[in-house]
């Protein structure tokens, strides 16, 4: 036999208590409401009561006395009874008076009693009621039947009942109830009219609890329970909704939190977690359920969980928040970065009770982030370090030995020869030569010791806690290593290298005792690097003291050349050229000085080098054009034989590549008022093989202009000859360095002046002149003019002069031109 199984509705405890209480509210109006009722009753039964034996003492008495007045007037008597006495009972305002014999009805003028029903016997009445539907009736009938006194209720007319009762009937059940009550008396007593009349009075039990404010308290109720359980039922609803719209947005936000490619967990102060994401679990290659069951401290590192532990601890409600970066072993035993953001979650006492983390992947970032810093802090062409990171790493060794004293020394590295061999095999050759050196470097030094590229051909070589000597022996084998061939493309190669050293106990003293820079030792070490190329090449230097006080000197030259021109501090001297045929003055070349306000005249040897790094060479060099082309023109102006004086002045490569060189010159020229013939340019000869199409494109413009083009230095240059045919020149300046070797005597000596006589003579096939720099004795006048040589300079005619001195040159030079024809 199959039972049905009852679904039971289950109602959560938040909806059913809202309903339980609305429940006891509507129970406690319905008692309310019926006790209400009952009180009615009860109060208005024992008024009536009172009122019907009242009514029926004074109509037996009333009866007792007239029928000893008029015996013979009953039915008047009867008559003023019940105008007297029944008529006008009322309960209050409100209930009919009527009555009744055993037998029939006397009496009864309630508004709902039939008018046909008047004087007709009970039982019949009672038959005619119970056939229309009256109830409730059989108890006072029988009553009156029996003339007892009672109390009871009935519904005369169930329609008519139903109508005149309040739409709360059913909280009241009075349905239209009429009370009453009724007491029998005694008329006529004596008399052959003695009868018994039953006396009563009747009410509707509805206007009785409108009279006394029942219905009020009961509507007033109603509408206050109704009113409540609007409100908890649309609380209820809006509850509902708000829940449902709870449920959806947790709904969405777990979704939203679920397909997150971001981490996101939630664990206690213990590590206990408790919710991740999908993306969280990935990491670990586990499910969501079963990660939730670990412990977040057992997923970090035991190296790394202190720093962790100690963020989570510093965690307040003024810093709630903390970020950082860690580091996971995911299954596959493969290290990845992760970045998180801590949140903690406080309660209100403002403890941490829950710390809530995003975090996302960053592995990819970091291992940018470390190839970024390698190509930082490495030379991409042979994978040293460079000069950045020997920068960080010399000063880190220079703090180290502040405080334990262990020395740093540094070795410096140039290479000798590197540049022709990179101009004539092409720069990717020169590329292959530095990876080889990089190499032979490699291994000349000790584990521990950093081998950087600085730039170019330009090595360099930290030595961590070594003495001096240390640093020698690696340079030495460095020496050695570097003097081998280079095999590079089917080609032997020989270069060199010089080497300058410095250590902090050197350079600690030349710094008397103060805390160095790392770029202080790096530029003693690039001094001693240059004082060994001046030495011969192919060696090393030691800086000392000594090239402290130079390096001092030439920081303070720098520093004052900052303000030469503005200062008014440099000087034009004029050395004549003169024509070795005629003795003729031909013009002057322009040198500068500097008349240094403590150092006295200095040389253009002992500071235009340093201005051509500094890059004050152009200004000086355009200033000096300009001091020169204004005293050419005085003198051409002041005195008769000036008009056809040259001024000749050297140009720097970078003058010649300035753009507007040309435009420069030509502005120069017109506001000096003096011809282009009479300047010109000297450039030397490595300029022009050096920048050849730019030069020659300059040089024929300025030709062009007027202006004379003079090769200064010529026959110094290993590939001069071959290129001199198509250079624009006007004049050949013999290097003062063959003076020096015709004048030498020796076995060489044919030889010497064999060299300048074949210059001499290649000049004059291409109808050049040449000057000749440098003549100081009358035996290398002789010879230069055997050698036919056109003009020459020197200190035989005269040193560089200034412009005061000039005018007295030209004065008196008339009687010295004679004394040299002699």
């Amino acid at each position: 036999m199959k039972h049905n199984k009852r679904h039971r509705i289950r109602l959560p405890f938040s909806t059913a208590l809202p309903l339980l209480l609305i429940g006891c509210g509507w129970y406690a109006v319905v008692s309310q409401s019926q006790s209400l009722e009952q009180a009615t009753i009860e109060t208005y039964q024992k008024a009536q009561l009172e009122v019907v034996r009242s009514m029926a003492r004074a109509a037996r008495t009333y009866i007792t006395r007239e029928l000893e007045l008029r015996p013979q007037a009953v039915h008047e008597i009867e008559q003023e009874v019940l105008d007297y006495f029944v008529k006008p009972t009322r309960i209050g305002t409100t209930g009919d008076a009527w009555i009744y014999s055993p037998n029939y009805v006397v009496f009864d003028e309630s508004e709902d009693f039939p008018e046909e029903y008047q004087g007709k016997s009970i039982a019949l009445i009672f038959a005619l009621q119970r056939r229309h539907g009256a109830w409730h009736y059989e108890e006072m009938t029988q009553a009156v039947m029996q003339g007892r006194e009672g109390v009871g209720w009935y519904v005369w007319q169930p329609d008519k009942a139903i109508e005149s009762t309040p739409w709360w009937e059913p909280l009241t059940q009075d349905a239209g109830r009429e009370i009453a009550a009724w007491s029998p008396v005694v008329v006529f007593p004596d008399t052959d009219r003695e009868k018994i009349w039953v006396v009563g009075v009747s009410a509707m039990l509805p206007e009785l609890m409108q009279m006394n404010g029942a219905y009020a308290q009961i509507q007033n109720s109603i509408l206050t329970m109704s009113v409540m359980t609007i409100a908890v039922l649309l609380l209820m609803v809006l509850l509902r909704h708000s829940r449902v719209a709870l449920e959806t947005s947790e709904s969405h936000y777990r979704a939203i939190v679920e397909d997150q490619m971001e981490m996101i967990c939630r664990f206690r102060c213990d590590g206990t977690l408790t919710f991740v994401n999908q993306a969280y679990a990935d990491t670990f290659g586990i499910t969501p359920e079963t990660l939730r069951r670990a412990n977040v401290f057992d997923l970090i590192p035991r190296a790394d969980l202190p720093k962790l532990l100690l963020q989570l601890a510093n965690l307040s409600v003024a810093q709630p928040t903390y970020s950082s970066e860690r580091r996971i072993l995911t299954p596959d035993q493969q290290w990845r970065w992760q970045q998180w953001t801590d949140r903690a979650i406080f309660n209100h006492r403002g403890q941490v009770v829950e710390i809530q983390s995003v975090g996302r992947d960053i592995t990819e970032r970091k291992l940018y982030e470390a190839e970024i810093e390698r190509l930082a802090f490495t030379d991409p062409l042979t994978g040293l370090a460079n000069r950045r990171r020997l920068y960080d790493l010399g000063q880190a060794s220079l703090r180290a030995s502040a405080t334990q004293p262990s020395p740093v020394a540094l070795i410096y590295l140039d290479l000798d020869r590197f540049k022709p061999i990179n101009d004539t095999l092409g720069h990717d050759a020169g590329d292959e030569l530095l990876i080889q050196v990089a190499e032979r470097l490699r291994a000349c030094i000790r584990e521990g010791d950093t081998l950087a590229r600085l730039g170019g051909d330009e090595f360099a070589i930290l030595l961590a806690a070594s003495e001096l000597n240390d640093a020698k022996r690696i340079a030495e084998r460095i020496l050695v290593a570097l003097n081998q061939p280079f095999h590079l493309r089917g080609h032997a190669i020989q270069i060199g290298c010089s080497l300058g050293i410095a250590t902090t106990i050197a350079a600690t003293i030349a710094m008397t005792g103060s805390e160095m820079p790392f770029s202080e030792l790096l530029t003693q070490a690039d001094i001693a690097m240059y004082r060994a190329k001046s030495q011969g090449r192919g060696n090393y230097a030691v800086f000392d003291a000594l090239m402290h006080a130079e390096t001092l000197t030439r920081r303070q030259l720098e520093t004052d050349l900052q303000h030469v021109i503005q200062q008014d501090q440099l000087r034009v001297y004029y050395q004549p050229i003169v024509s070795l045929t005629s003795y003729e003055i031909l013009g002057f070349e322009a040198v500068v000085r500097w008349q240094h306000p403590r150092r006295g005249l200095l040389t253009p040897a002992e500071f235009l080098p340093v201005a051509e790094e500094l890059g004050l060479n152009l200004p000086i060099e355009r200033w000096v054009l300009r001091q020169a082309c204004r005293q050419i023109a005085r003198w051409q102006s002041r005195y008769s034989t000036g008009t056809h004086l040259l001024v000749s002045i050297n140009l720097s490569a970078k003058h010649l590549a300035q753009p507007d060189m040309v435009d420069y010159l030509k502005t120069l020229l017109h506001e000096t008022r003096i011809s282009p013939a009479n300047l010109m340019l000297e450039i030397t000869e490595d300029v022009v093989i050096q920048h050849f199409e730019t030069a020659i494109a300059v040089l024929t413009r300025l030709r062009q202009l007027g202006v004379q083009i003079g090769l200064d230095d010529f026959g110094t240059g290993y590939s001069s000859l071959s290129y001199l045919h198509r250079f624009p020149v006007d004049m050949l300046k013999i290097d003062r360095s063959f003076m020096q070797m015709i004048s030498r005597p020796s076995r060489n000596s044919p030889k010497n002046g064999q060299m300048v006589r074949s210059i001499a003579l290649l000049a004059e096939s291409l109808g050049i002149p040449t000057i000749a720099e440098g003549i100081e004795t009358l035996d290398q006048l002789t010879q230069l003019r055997a050698l036919h040589c056109s003009y020459g300079q020197g200190y035989f005619f005269a040193e560089p002069l200034n412009q005061f001195a000039v005018e007295d040159f030209l004065k008196c030079y008339n009687h010295e031109k004679l004394r040299l024809r002699s």
